[in-house]
């Protein structure tokens, strides 16, 4: 019981924070070239209204970026909130890609930052 005991005191203190990510799916990738200004200006825009915790696409290698999808993931409180803020990217409206949508607990991790007053930059390390 010790084990059980611990793994419910450590999941407890966890961040326990719900999230949904979608897998972009390649559907035709024709107008990709195309559509990502429109679809990179989506996401700086969700991200702004804080809808867009992580977005970008998957490396492959001896292919360029996003051609073999990708992953974006979104503050929401329901799937179907999710699927309206994914469903207004060009790139899913216009089916270059398809969200397959999931709903996914954030528990661990860290993110290291950098801030420096002298300069007044910083960066994520």
């Amino acid at each position: 019981m010790a084990h059980a005991d611990s793994a419910s005191e450590m999941l407890a203190a966890m961040l326990n924070k719900p999230l949904y990510v979608a897998l972009r799916l390649p559907v035709d990738l024709a107008r990709m070239a195309e559509l990502l200004p429109a679809h990179l200006e989506w996401a700086i825009r969700a991200e702004q209204r804080g809808e867009l915790f992580a977005s970008g696409p998957f490396a492959a290698d001896n292919a360029a970026p996003g051609t073999a999808g990708g992953m974006s993931i979104v503050r929401a409180a329901s799937a179907e909130e999710a699927a309206d803020i994914l469903a207004a990217d060009p790139f899913i409206r216009e089916r270059v890609f398809k969200a397959e949508i999931r709903k996914w607990i954030l528990m661990e991790g860290s993110i290291t930052m950098n801030v420096r007053f002298s300069d007044q930059t910083a960066r994520v390390l």
